[in-house]
């Protein structure tokens, strides 16, 4: 616990809201590949989840930071991306020879709530680590873990045009005038990045334009993704760096976006 100091962890109650703009949320981790894990194994690791992730599909393969993907070594082919997803299709489970993720995504259901999610990344993690165990692959080493919070702000819900932005975030601004040479933009992407304290990684926020696919409706896709390690790779103390990574995410969504729109969310305290 070298790096998550007494200060860095969660202090008190967080902000709430009763209808949050989240829309997605993922919990997960990279890993050092286990060394003798190969796709055969894919169908009995499956046969683990099927009874609550019935359904399996291929995904493009995620690259590492320095562009490469995981190789089977035989073939020298990429290997893909796995997902098990469950019946109600708003729970997922991405496998990959390098990560594992746990996706929460709306779907008719309300937001479940932090604890919801974390626990079932923990019985995934667990699942995963006891079937490798089972199959002597050897362990799962972690390397980075992540957890980021995916909000959809639909066009009539705070805004309609882009400069009614500044009504939603704090730290926007962007006056049309008369005299600009400019006219107002007709896209927005937007970052900002953050070291969280005791050297535990980093808060990216990103903002971004999209159109909602059932309905075409324009909206504002803003992200808040934690990415870090606790230093050690301590199963005991995997929790608290996730626990902290949340109210990093909570507490940084509460700072950037006004008390105005929040009221829209019902905040609760």
């Amino acid at each position: 616990m070298d790096n998550l100091t007494k200060k860095s962890l969660p202090s008190g109650s967080l902000p709430s809201y009763r209808k949050p703009p989240v829309n997605e949320v993922v919990c997960g981790m990279r890993f050092s590949t286990p060394e003798k894990l190969r796709l055969p194994h894919i169908g009995p690791l499956w046969d683990k989840f099927r009874a609550d992730y019935p359904n399996i599909q291929h995904a493009q393969p995620i690259a590492s930071t320095i562009g490469e993907v995981p190789i089977d070594v035989v073939t020298g082919f990429p290997i893909p991306r796995f997902w098990l997803i469950n019946r109600s299709d708003d729970q997922l489970v991405q496998f990959q020879f390098d990560r594992l993720y746990f996706n929460w995504r709306r779907r008719q259901s309300e937001y479940p709530r932090y604890p919801f999610v974390i626990e079932q990344f923990e019985h995934v993690l667990h699942t995963i680590e006891a079937f490798l165990k089972e199959y002597d692959l050897g362990e799962l080493n972690p390397i980075e873990y992540e957890l980021n919070y995916i909000n959809h702000i639909p066009k009539g819900e705070g805004w309609d045009t882009i400069e009614d932005l500044p009504k939603i975030f704090q730290d926007f601004g962007w006056t049309q005038r008369s005299e600009r040479f400019l006219p107002k933009p007709a896209n927005i992407t937007w970052a900002m990045e953050f070291p969280m304290q005791g050297q535990m990684g980093r808060l990216i926020i990103s903002l971004k334009q999209a159109t909602r696919i059932e309905d075409k409706v324009p909206l504002f896709v803003l992200e808040l993704a934690t990415r870090g390690f606790d230093g050690t790779g301590d199963k005991k103390v995997l929790r608290k760096w996730f626990d902290i990574a949340h109210e990093w995410i909570v507490k940084g969504f509460t700072d950037i976006t006004r008390p105005e729109v929040q009221k829209m969310w019902e905040r609760e305290k």
